[in-house]
């Protein structure tokens, strides 16, 4: 039986570290979780996660990367399995409560207001936001023909989304009530007419 080298022991426990992680920022939210809590329950020292990571910061921004794209992918998936306009909404509508009751939006909400003023940090976080129109566009394009709207159109639309997608969940973090209704009620006849 061979060994592990030491790069894929870094590796498996940089996999650890992320899952632990991932675990506690969605349960207690980025600002009640510290780094030497994610060691403890990942088993490590706080030394082995602060050289894989090199901070708090930089670690939940890795987690969320893996988080955005999982749950664009999957809303991907869930709209790609349907083919009405109603049941393109009603499982955006069920995509949105379920993220928004996983923890994600307040733990993204908390580690945004704390690294704004970092230049590095606020640049990460502007090219993941980046990252998550270009996923949402996408999904756009997988549900339209290629000759039923321009490209620059999907791009605004999915851009748009994507801000009223983030400004629902902030709303929501102190109000449960607000809903995406309003809004997924507003393109329906949009879907209806790329669905045409």
């Amino acid at each position: 039986m061979t060994r592990p080298t030491r790069a894929q022991v870094q590796e498996q426990n940089r996999e650890v570290v992320l899952d632990v992680a991932r675990t506690a920022f969605l349960r207690d939210g980025y600002v009640a979780t510290s780094l030497a809590s994610v060691a403890r329950e990942a088993g490590f020292t706080t030394g082995i996660v602060y050289s894989s990571f090199g901070s708090k910061a930089d670690l939940a921004l890795r987690v969320l990367e893996q988080l955005q794209a999982e749950q664009i992918a999957a809303l991907g998936a869930s709209v790609s399995a349907v083919s009405s306009p109603d049941q393109v909404l009603d499982q955006v509508r069920s995509w949105a409560a379920a993220a928004t009751a996983s923890g994600w939006v307040r733990f993204e909400l908390e580690l945004l207001l704390d690294t704004i003023s970092d230049p590095r940090l606020a640049a990460a976080q502007t090219a993941r936001q980046n990252s998550a129109v270009e996923q949402a566009s996408a999904v756009v394009r997988s549900m339209v023909s290629t000759d039923a709207v321009d490209d620059a159109t999907l791009d605004v639309l999915a851009e748009a989304a994507v801000d009223y997608a983030i400004g629902v969940a902030v709303r929501q973090v102190t109000n449960r009530e607000a809903s995406p209704d309003g809004f997924l009620q507003l393109i329906r006849p949009l879907l209806a007419s790329f669905a045409g």
